[in-house]
């Protein structure tokens, strides 16, 4: 599994979605000022609804700049055999129920970003999620329990890279 081209679509994604957020910033910002939205009267909120709304954008806009520094920094480990999981790991878990396989690659910001390699699909998960939590420390051959209110699920580490 290639990290150097996983890393590389996951900036790209990062990226593309805050040049869209800094889009709906700036139409948020404007909306909020324009003449139409001046309040005619004392229950009239279009204007501090936009702005709000261009205040929460601007909040998650600044989150993906970090996010993107983040990942700029990021350096990819080359995971020795035998390894445990950390940060950096990819990882391919088999659920117990119905042999569901996922690959999961453990980074520090941006997960449940969905990236392809080869034929195969990665999603990104940090260590702030329920099962990224799980993961860190495992080996392969390892069993994860994950409970999450009345559900309860259980994984097999077939292979940590």
């Amino acid at each position: 599994m290639n990290k150097t081209r996983l890393a590389e679509q996951l900036l790209n994604a990062v990226q593309s979605e805050l040049t869209t957020m800094l889009g709906a910033v700036d139409q948020a910002r404007d909306n909020a000022v324009h003449e139409q939205s001046k309040p005619e009267n004392q229950y009239d909120t279009l204007a501090l609804e936009a702005a709000y709304l261009a205040h929460g954008q601007s909040v998650r806009a600044a989150e993906l700049q970090r996010q993107i520094s983040v990942l700029k920094r990021f350096e990819l480990d080359n995971h020795k055999c035998d390894s445990a999981a950390v940060v950096g790991a990819v990882v391919h878990l088999r659920e117990y129920s119905n042999q569901f396989s996922k690959w999961l690659w453990v980074v520090p910001v941006a997960g449940g970003v969905d990236l392809q390699f080869e034929e195969v699909s990665v999603t990104t998960i940090t260590p702030d999620a329920p099962l990224g939590r799980k993961i860190l420390g495992c080996y392969e051959g390892d069993e994860i329990l994950l409970r999450l209110g009345a559900n309860e699920k259980c994984f097999e580490v077939i292979s940590v890279i």
